[in-house]
């Protein structure tokens, strides 16, 4: 039985970016390097906190369990939103890009398949952070709810794919503007509680909170893995960032598809 065609361009893609990054180990290692010391550094900064004044107790009340969780989920969340606007200037610099869109692949396909590396060698660094999270730090997830986190974390990528899309579609028609990209990022960092509970917001910062997807996240990830929590337990957050993910992928798509028809009519796929 035959595979079929997506899976010999999703292939031809992991094999092509695999090839591309191998040529560059070290920065996979520097990168790495540098998770590992921003974890220490939050592992000291945690030792200074007094956990109970800022109230987290309904996450386990360690501020390190806490951060480490929001700090690797939002490092991979980060990079499920500027993985394709990378992708596409990368193609823009290399010339490949018209190439690429011009062939019987969608364009949707093409920008999907063209970021599946980094989102799955992204995955294996959020992988290792836990690890030394867990092992070097001793980190407690004993009680985690592997299947809620896995269906959240999957929900979060859905959302995070589709604003990395609009993202790139501004990047074709505007080449150096990207809006969705900077408003996400800024909201993410200081709205999202990846280094700091809610709780200790202002009141009206806390309302704008309620619009950041990455909120909902977080809280569902870190309910699961140090609480152990159900389904039950978090469904709001689940049904919030299901219905985002639902309703804006396939709007992303569309909006991608129109920003290729844009440039292609322009002539401006070429130019950077």
């Amino acid at each position: 039985m035959n595979s079929p065609p997506i899976l010999y361009k999703a292939w031809a893609f992991l094999k092509r970016d695999f090839l591309i990054a191998s040529s560059y180990q070290l920065n996979f290692v520097l990168t790495s390097l540098n998770s590992l010391f921003i974890l220490t550094l939050l592992y000291f900064i945690g030792g200074m906190i007094d956990s109970r004044s800022l109230g987290l107790e309904q996450y386990g009340g360690d501020y390190f369990s806490f951060v480490l969780i929001g700090y690797g989920f939002y490092q991979y969340f980060q990079l499920a939103l500027t993985s394709f606007s990378s992708a596409i200037q990368r193609e823009q610099l290399t010339g490949c890009l018209e190439s690429m869109l011009g062939t019987q692949t969608t364009p949707e396909t093409s920008i999907l398949l063209s970021s599946l590396y980094s989102l799955l060698s992204s995955l294996v660094h959020l992988v290792l952070i836990f690890i030394v999270g867990s092992l070097v730090f001793r980190v407690n997830l004993g009680k985690a709810n592997f299947p809620l986190v896995l269906v959240t974390f999957l929900l979060t990528v859905l959302v995070f794919v589709s604003f990395g899309i609009l993202s790139a579609s501004f990047v074709l028609v505007l080449k150096k503007g990207d809006p969705v990209t900077w408003v996400i990022t800024t909201l993410n960092f200081i709205l999202g509680g990846a280094f700091f509970p809610l709780e200790q917001m202002p009141g009206w910062m806390m309302d704008l909170a309620r619009f950041v997807p990455v909120t909902y996240a977080l809280d569902a990830l870190r309910q699961g893995l140090i609480n152990g929590a159900g389904f039950t337990a978090v469904w709001r957050s689940l049904t919030s960032l299901a219905g985002i993910g639902l309703l804006l992928f396939p709007a992303s798509l569309l909006i991608f598809n129109r920003a290729v028809r844009k440039a292609r009519r322009e002539g401006t796929l070429i130019l950077y």
